[in-house]
Parts: C-alpha cells; structure tokens; sequence
C-alpha cells in the first residue's frame, strides 16, 4: 500500500485542457444529485444533514488523491447510513450527542480497517467473496432501508426495528394513523421520480423533485398543516467533544466498522471496475482501499459520517461526460458553495420527499433478476444468496452477512469434495 500512496502523490500527469469541459459539466451534474441525497443520507444514518452535507466534499477530495478510479463518486450511501444507524442505534440515541459521537468515532474505525486492509493486501482477497453472500445481502439491506423510509413517506409513528418481520407488521398495524397530505407529498414525489427516470432516460429527478417539493411546501404552508420539514440547517458543524465511555463500548464498534468497510469497499470497487472494464483500464484493489481508507478518515477529521463509493452518482459521473478525477474535484467545490450558500433555501424541505430520494436510489440495489439467474443456472448462488436475505431480515444485519459467509464456505466446501 504504500508504494500506492507514493504512486498517488507524485507529480500528475499533464492536465489536458479538452477535459475541463466534460469534468465540469459532470462535475455540476453530479452536485444536483448528490446535494438531495447527502442530506437524504444523513437523515437515514440518525445525524444532521449538515454531516451528510459536508461528507460530500472533504473526502471526496481526498479520494481523489489516493483513490485509483477516475469516476468514483465518494460520500454518503445509503447502505452504509443504514448500517451506522442501525449499528448504533443499541448504544444511543440517533441525533443525540453521544451518538454523534460514536459516528464520528465510527468513521475513523473503518477509515484505519480499509487502510490496514491495504496495507496487508486483502482488496484482491475481498474480490473473491461469493457473489451471492453480497447480492442477498445488498438486497436484504435495500428491503431494510425502505421499510425504515416508510414511516417518513406516509407520515405513520415509527415502529421499533428489532428484526425486519416484526418491524413490517408493526408498520402496516400503524397505516390506520396515517397522516394523508404527507403521504400525498411522499407518493407524489416517488411518481415524479419514476416519471423522471422513465421519460428523460437521466438523472436530474432527484434535483428537480427536491426543488419542486420545497416551493409547494413554501407557497402552500403545508408544513402549517402537519408535513415535517428539514427546517433551518445550520452552516457549521455541530459541535462534537470525541469521548468514549470506556473500551466496552469501543469494542462494540469494531465489528461494526468491519461490515461497513467490508461492504463500503466491495460496492464501490464492483462499480469502479466496470467502468474501467469499458475503458480498457485496471485498478489497484489494494489502493482503491487506501483511496476509501483515506476518505473515511477524512469523514473523521472533519466531523461526519462514514462514506463509500456510490453506484448511481459514480454511473451519473461517467455517463455526464467525466475524463479525469477533476470531475469528482468539481463536484465537491460545488458542494461547498451549497453548503455556505444555498442551505436557506432547503427550510420548507419536506421529509417525505427525502424517503422518496431514498426508495428510489435503493430500489435497483434488490437484485431481484440476479436471484432468477442463480436459481436457472446457479442453484449454490442461489442458496446463499437466500440464506443471507432471511438471515439479515430475521436476526440481523451483521449476523446475516456472517452466516452468509458460513453457508457459502460450507457448501462450496461440499462441493469441492
């Protein structure tokens, strides 16, 4: 890893200046997207959105440098805000400040377990973990994220979350006490979206849904008649004093800061790749993990949560025309502006329209089509790939991905004899 640090930080190749176009242009592009679902983010992973605001720019940055990909879009995700969430939620309450706290903490964690993994050459190890332990997995946690979402899109009481199952039955059981125009706005907006996607063939949904609903919620005064906003964001940071109960409480992380950084290295790597496939180009596993070690770290100096490479910004990134890692440079400068900017603007954001970004960023992460293939041409896939879907859904998340990890060890072990 090292030799890929120095890689990293020798003097640049000449920059071209035929490039700028199309790195600015993606670089701006990718901002419309990134500004509702950093904020989207932060409210799934319990924290202010001024922490998913600002862990769009300063590890983006950093990525950049160390990072191998020349699209990869770094910051918040949902599937990482969902694990934090979740992972922590047993050891305080989300938004409080021992729980900023522990996020904070958390981001340092899985910063120095992707560098140590570096180090010790595990990304081409990690490359190899079966495709149906991930793809089940993914898939459970996109089933998690949007029934998590539910609640703020229909404007229902949140259930507790003890295991998915329970957690639905409560859900349905609270529909009778549904609050209409929030779920008016919520369903409104997830049809706008799907609209979007289906006619205009782009990305530019999630900006222009989040625009709209901000000037109906404003002219209307629906926030008067019982649709949550964002209300004011504060331009700073909060202000977060880094202590640790005790080594107890610690050690409650570690396992946690190793699925994120685990799951955190195999998307954005997965995704990485198949741009580079079409470019004919080959990327360092082991510096894609100093290049997200890095980030995270980052994400911890500056006082946010943890980040990952995200799949729909990094293929919005590439597709908008994007040459060089300047794009993804572009794009956290603009972030900046926004954030010292433009965050009056966001006050009559209503929450409803944050679960929808969220639902339909997560929804093509449920491999529904993958599990068909398995069960034609793959039936040990197949297996795994249910054994970790029910497992995450039934007793949890970290525990799923552990026994899915078992399931396929043994059975690929049965098949060898």
């Amino acid at each position: 890893m090292i030799r890929h640090i120095k890689s990293a930080l020798k003097r640049p190749a000449p920059y071209h200046m035929s490039h700028l176009t199309g790195d600015l242009t993606a670089g701006m592009i990718v901002t419309f997207l990134l500004i509702p679902q950093s904020m989207a983010y932060a409210n799934l992973a319990g924290v202010p959105v001024t922490m998913g605001l600002y862990a769009s720019a300063f590890p983006l940055i950093i990525y950049a440098i160390f990072g191998s990909s020349r699209y990869l879009s770094v910051g918040p995700v949902s599937i990482a805000s969902l694990l934090t969430l979740t992972g922590l939620s047993g050891l305080a309450v989300p938004r409080s400040e021992p729980f900023l706290q522990l996020v904070v903490l958390l981001s340092l964690l899985v910063g120095t377990i992707q560098l140590l993994m570096g180090l010790f050459k595990f990304g081409s190890f990690l490359q190899y973990v079966s495709s149906g332990v991930i793809n089940g997995f993914i898939s459970a946690l996109a089933f998690i994220i949007i029934g998590h979402q539910l609640p703020s899109l229909l404007g229902v009481p949140r259930p507790v979350y003890n295991h998915f199952s329970a957690y639905i039955v409560e859900l349905i059981n609270a529909l009778p006490k549904m609050h209409l125009l929030t779920a008016l706005v919520g369903l409104a907006s997830l049809l706008f979206l799907w609209v979007v996607q289906k006619t205009l063939r782009a990305s530019p949904g999630p900006f222009i849904v989040f625009l709209t609903s901000i000037v109906l919620v404003d002219f209307f005064q629906l926030n008067q008649k019982g649709v949550a906003i964002v209300g004011r964001i504060p331009r700073e940071l909060p202000h977060i004093a880094l202590t640790v109960s005790g080594w107890d409480t610690f050690l409650a992380l570690v396992p946690l800061a190793f699925v994120i950084a685990f799951i955190s290295f195999f998307e954005s790597f997965s995704v990485a790749q198949s741009l580079a496939d079409r470019k004919q180009e080959r990327l360092s596993a082991n510096r894609e993990l100093a290049g997200l070690g890095f980030a995270n770290i980052t994400s911890f100096v500056v006082g946010t949560i943890p980040v990952s490479g995200a799949i729909s910004r990094t293929a919005v990134n590439y597709a908008s025309g994007a040459k060089t890692k300047l794009s993804v440079v572009f794009s956290a400068l603009f972030m900046l502006v926004a954030i010292l900017y433009m965050t009056p603007l966001f006050y009559y954001l209503p929450k409803a329209t944050l679960a929808a970004i969220i639902i339909f960023a997560v929804f093509n992460l449920i491999h529904i089509r993958q599990l068909t293939y398995y069960l034609k041409h793959d039936l040990y896939q197949a297996v795994v790939f249910l054994a970790t879907l029910f497992t995450t859904f039934m007793i949890g998340i970290i525990q799923g991905l552990l026994i899915g990890i078992i399931v396929s060890a043994v059975i690929k072990g049965t098949r060898v004899q």
